[in-house]
């Protein structure tokens, strides 16, 4: 007997349970399997970036998450007693202006939670054997950890089972590789360091690097580069403490060893994350050093960009080559990403004296940059991830005469770049345009500037929505007093702040995707583009 299945994801890590729950949000329920176990801890990841913050809270774990862990504002680097530079990290243009320090077990219960309450049912001890894409399905082979085989047909394949993914070997999909040929430690240990807890410490020594974060309980997570690329394969307390003493001025009396890793740091990129009917995310389609916390965070993006996107696809509302797009989309953000952690990497862990002196040197003259170090906060916080060239984004964007109410310095997101969060108000009080927009669809937000007239707006609402087609909700956001006529999906910005945020100096269309990416913007009310932007999408009503 073959059972059936519209989507198999392999792997429940952070990519694949963000991805499933993206699915199951728009009334597909996706088939998950890990080989691993229900109560496996995996605690590598420990950071979670604004960005994927805003993600979470667009799938209400947001709050929940920084209640679990402990916020980060500051990095701080220092060589020996010496103090080079401090990074504030809350200089990203987001509703959460933090870094979030939490075990990656943590993450991964919090969205296993909200894929059970969704209907999702994660199938422990299965894995993958083999599979055999066809035009239009693709049959695999799983086994079960009773030893029991089952033959699966499935419409999609989803990899997101790591670096080594069965998927992606299977599949014959290749990738570029390298050894960076730096070994590291990482543990979690119990210290009495009196360090500011809200912040990262690095050090720097001769030999190396030791970074130090706090963690939940009062506990330290530390991560040391080794000498060489032969790490210990199971680190103890008297490794821990050994680089603690000879890189930092700290106390190297570490204790109760929570848990504890080792690694040599290798990047990875597939040639492809999509071949017909198998897609790649996660580590299973890039995979890079630790160094600035990007990868479960990449991870989690790749999923969220694919989950509308394939929802769309296996619904029949939009055509499969939009897929196309995920892999046009993310692999250029994902290669960055590789390449930019290789060379920070390199640069941290460097030990010759030349490499020591340009890196201290660096590290003074990036303290004393304001401008510096908002672009690398903003870096950090995966904020300057764009789609700017994404076929599936335009713009009919001019410049117009400055009103006397707007910021003529802000132009507004532009096509393809992120969404800005803002305040408006309906007649309950004020509300955050992030919430406003937490429905999954697309949703398309007209900006009414002066106009105060309810059958104007009403007709205006009425028209958004036909141009919208059944494929998300209206909002109409007016500089003036909400109207007495109840019209829904009409909010107040009275002090003009969201009109200055996008830009807007007279009516105007912002369309917004569902992974809070803009899709259309345009400076008239004309809703033609939005029609165009569907057809352009492959979606059908």
């Amino acid at each position: 007997m073959t059972t059936k299945a519209d989507v198999l994801i392999v792997g429940a890590g952070p990519t694949g349970l963000v991805l499933a729950i993206e699915l199951a949000r728009r009334g597909v329920i996706p088939r998950i399997i890990d080989a691993g176990r229900a109560d496996h801890r995996e605690s590598r990841a420990v950071s979670i970036v604004a960005r994927s913050l805003e993600m979470l809270d667009d799938l209400g774990l947001a709050q929940a998450a920084i209640e679990r862990g402990v916020p980060l504002h500051t990095l701080n680097f220092y060589q020996g007693t010496t103090a080079l530079a401090e990074m504030d990290v809350t200089a990203v243009d987001s509703p959460f202006p933090l870094d979030l320090c939490i075990p990656q077990w943590q993450t991964v219960a919090l969205l296993r939670e909200r894929a059970e309450e969704l209907g999702v049912t994660i199938e422990w001890g299965t894995r993958l054997v083999g599979q055999q894409a066809g035009e239009h399905s693709v049959g695999v082979e799983l086994g079960h950890e009773d030893g029991r085989g089952e033959r699966c047909e499935t419409g999609w394949l989803i990899g997101a089972d790591g670096a080594h993914s069965t998927v992606r070997e299977t599949a014959g999909i290749t990738r570029e590789r390298a050894d960076l040929k730096r070994g590291f430690i990482l543990g979690d240990v119990a210290v009495d360091w009196p360090l500011t807890r809200d912040r990262f410490h690095v050090y720097f020594g001769k030999s190396g690097l030791v970074a130090v974060f706090p963690m939940v309980g009062g506990y330290w997570r530390i991560l040391a580069s080794t000498p060489d690329d032969r790490p210990p394969q199971s680190p103890g307390l008297d490794d821990f403490a050994a680089y603690v003493a000879e890189r930092t001025p700290l106390d190297s009396g570490v204790r109760d060893l929570q848990w504890s890793s080792s690694f040599v740091a290798r990047e990875s990129l597939a040639d492809r994350l999509r071949q017909g009917r198998i897609l790649l995310a996660g580590d299973a389609a890039h995979s890079h050093s630790p160094v600035g916390g990007q990868g479960m965070n990449t991870g989690m993006q790749d999923a969220y960009n694919l989950g509308w996107k394939l929802a769309l696809v296996v619904t029949g509302r939009a055509e499969e080559s939009l897929l196309d797009s995920y892999e046009a989309e993310r692999r250029p953000v994902v290669k960055a990403v590789v390449e930019a952690t290789s060379a920070t990497t390199k640069a941290a862990t460097g030990s010759t004296l030349v490499a020591r002196r340009a890196r201290r040197h660096a590290l003074r003259l990036f303290g004393r940059l304001n401008p510096v170090q908002q672009r690398l906060s903003n870096a950090f916080g995966e904020h300057l991830v764009h789609y700017r060239d994404s076929d599936l984004v335009f713009e009919r964007w001019h410049e117009s005469q400055a009103r006397a109410w707007s910021d003529v310095a802000c132009t507004g997101p532009e096509a393809g770049e992120l969404m800005r969060d803002v305040y408006v108000e309906n007649r309950e009080g004020p509300v955050a345009l992030r919430h406003i927009l937490r429905t999954p669809g697309h949703h398309l937000v007209l900006f009414a500037a002066d106009t105060t007239d309810s059958a104007t707006l009403a007709a205006w609402h009425a028209s958004a929505r036909e141009a919208m087609a059944g494929h998300g909700e209206v909002h109409v956001i007016t500089r003036c007093h909400l109207p007495h006529d109840p019209l829904d999906g009409v909010f107040a910005d009275l002090r003009s702040e969201a009109h200055n945020r996008y830009g807007v100096r007279r009516p105007s269309l912002y369309l917004i995707r569902p992974d809070k990416y803009v899709g259309f913007r345009g400076d008239s009310v004309d809703f033609a583009p939005v029609s165009d932007y569907f057809r352009a999408l492959g979606a059908r009503p």
